[in-house]
């Protein structure tokens, strides 16, 4: 769990306890009030009672406003817990988790080896048993993104745009994986596969777009 994730969670009881609070002091509130119509409100002829009546009068009127200091308190911790919540929410729906985060650094990195390993074994850039296990070793782990799902945090349309790109870096890996061995000098599978990467690409753009990505700070870091 990220440290966001738990601030969003501790906003939200916080809101809870906040409001709790705020409904047992407007309910104490209503108590006071109701005890303090029910007192008579002209003078009795018995002093002691007139006096007693005072007593009390002063101590209703005085947990009244008590608790309507507590109301309005619990009123602002209320909405600021709530408000902070809602703009984490937002935050978190707008905003890359870092686990989701983690997946689009490596699937970037993943389709622009793949793409390279595929043109030298092309053009027979490199010896053909180097490049079938650098093919397989890239396919595996392209593949394993079949086992990853956008986090519920995201926006529907965050999880969307996530979801179609791992499935097509998914798809990639599965299908490379059983051509490994046929990549050699083979210019129209090579073909075939780099307008794969390009279709993996597109979605990743959409994901990139979406997120507001910096494309370039990856490219730095290659």
């Amino acid at each position: 769990m990220s440290i966001l994730e738990m601030i969003f969670i501790g906003s939200v009881t916080a809101a809870i306890l906040s409001f709790i609070g705020l409904i047992f002091f407007i309910w104490n509130y209503g108590i006071q009030r109701k005890k303090l119509s029910q007192l008579p409100k002209r003078k009795v002829k018995n002093k002691k009672k007139n006096k007693k009546i005072a007593r009390q009068r002063k101590e209703y009127q005085q947990k009244k406003k008590k608790n309507l200091i507590w109301v309005v308190w619990f009123t602002i911790l209320t909405m600021m817990f709530s408000g902070g919540s809602a703009y984490i929410s937002y935050y978190q729906a707008m905003n890359l988790t870092t686990e989701d985060s983690d997946s689009v650094v490596r699937g970037y990195y993943l389709l622009r080896d793949f793409e390279e390993q595929l043109i030298l074994a092309r053009d027979q850039g490199d010896e053909e048993e180097k490049l079938q296990q650098n093919i397989r070793y890239l396919a595996t782990a392209m593949a394993s993104y079949g086992t990853k799902k956008a986090n519920n945090l995201n926006s529907q349309e965050g999880q969307l745009n996530l979801n179609r790109y791992y499935n097509a870096t998914k798809q990639l890996g599965m299908n490379a994986s059983t051509q490994t061995k046929n990549f050699y000098g083979n210019s129209d599978l090579v073909e075939e596969f780099l307008r794969d990467i390009i279709k993996a690409k597109e979605h990743e753009r959409t994901v990139f777009d979406y997120y507001k990505v910096n494309e370039n700070a990856f490219s730095e870091g290659k």
